[in-house]
């Protein structure tokens, strides 16, 4: 009976629970940072808006500069 019980306190491993409160820390930091990602992927797409059009504004500029009006669009 003693050895049967030493068997089972030597054995290696995790308990089940311990397995379900690790997922559910993962499940809780993904709910929290997925949106975040999902946020900083907006700003950054309209950051690169912003400097097409700047570009394109410079570009406007120095066509004018050279030829004395702007493009027909």
């Amino acid at each position: 009976m003693l050895q049967k019980i030493r068997e089972r306190m030597d054995k290696k491993g995790f308990t089940l629970i311990e397995l379900l409160v690790v997922v559910a820390i993962i499940a809780i930091l993904a709910a929290i940072a997925i949106p975040q990602f999902a946020k900083y992927r907006v700003k950054a797409y309209n950051s690169a808006a912003e400097s097409d059009l700047r570009n394109l504004k410079t570009n406007l500029e120095s066509y004018y500069a050279d030829n004395q009006e702007y493009p027909d669009l």
